[in-house]
């Protein structure tokens, strides 16, 4: 029988290295996020398609970013726009309730609320968000501009915006 305090020297330095390791691919995710964060915070990066649920690199998570970002969105003839978001915050979401807004900004030097809805973070110290959303003919049109903000709720700062256009295919 082998008590674990006379194990020999080796196998103490291989246990505390795949440990290491193990916790060092536990990370990963996050580490290959701040690269992601740093380039695209405060902006809202749109995509038609769904976005992959891992990258093996940050850089890959760059590249498919600035290939999927588009700020026009389609959908085809009498049929609701639907896109999928990934919101680089400037800091974390810091509420377990935030506000995505929706404003018609088609005429310079006027805005108006077209929408606004709640969203329910997992956790407060998130910086990256992603989402799926439908704009129902019902509220938005064709050919229209609109800003979308991610804020901490109704009337705060932005912590992440973009401009869309809506059109039918």
């Amino acid at each position: 029988m082998v008590r674990s305090s006379a194990l020999n020297p080796f196998a103490r330095i291989m246990s505390a290295l795949l440990v290491g390791m193990a916790l060092s691919v536990l990370c990963m995710p996050h580490a290959f996020a701040n690269k992601a964060h740093k380039k695209f915070k405060g902006k809202i990066i749109v995509s038609e398609k769904r976005f992959p649920s891992r990258f093996k690199t940050d850089e890959a998570m760059i590249k498919h970013m600035k290939k999927a970002n588009t700020h026009v969105v389609k959908a085809e003839a009498g049929k609701d726009w639907e896109f999928e978001y990934m919101a680089f915050l400037r800091k974390p979401v810091g509420t377990i309730q935030a506000s995505v807004m929706l404003l018609d900004i088609t005429n310079p030097g006027t805005e108006t609320m077209v929408d606004n809805f709640t969203f329910y973070p997992e956790d407060k110290s998130l910086k990256i968000i992603n989402g799926h959303q439908r704009l129902s003919r019902e509220r938005f049109q064709a050919d229209r501009k609109y800003l979308m903000v991610f804020a901490r709720g109704y009337g705060q700062k932005p912590l992440a915006k973009t401009q869309i256009v809506l059109r039918d295919k």
